[in-house]
């Protein structure tokens, strides 16, 4: 009994993974008059990384591009930059999601 209990507690310790919130920033906010026509937007993208080694190291400038590209006129405002990490077995995945109003 022990050891099924011992094999269950194990089991569980490798497979769960955590989750962790590290950074929110913001840029300046719009007047409430300018988000009433104003498109929201949100843009997600994410690095793997195992035992601390990452081929992808361009994600958080990916997003503002992507941010950038559902924007084509460049008036952003309101920018909101999310940083978390969801833990798993000898890796984990960084993600950023960037989101904000693009208005005219």
């Amino acid at each position: 009994m022990k050891r099924v209990l011992g094999l269950l507690i194990l089991s569980i310790g490798l497979t769960a993974c955590t989750h962790s919130v590290h950074l929110v920033n913001f840029s300046e906010d719009l007047p409430v008059a300018k988000k009433k026509n104003a498109q929201f937007l949100e843009v997600k993208t994410s690095q793997f990384v195992v035992l601390g080694f990452s081929a992808d190291t361009n994600y958080v400038n990916e997003a503002y591009q992507q941010l950038m590209t559902g924007c084509p006129q460049g008036n952003l405002g309101s920018i909101a930059t999310k940083y978390y990490t969801s833990h798993g077995f000898f890796s984990w995945t960084n993600y950023i999601i960037m989101d904000g109003y693009c208005y005219n």
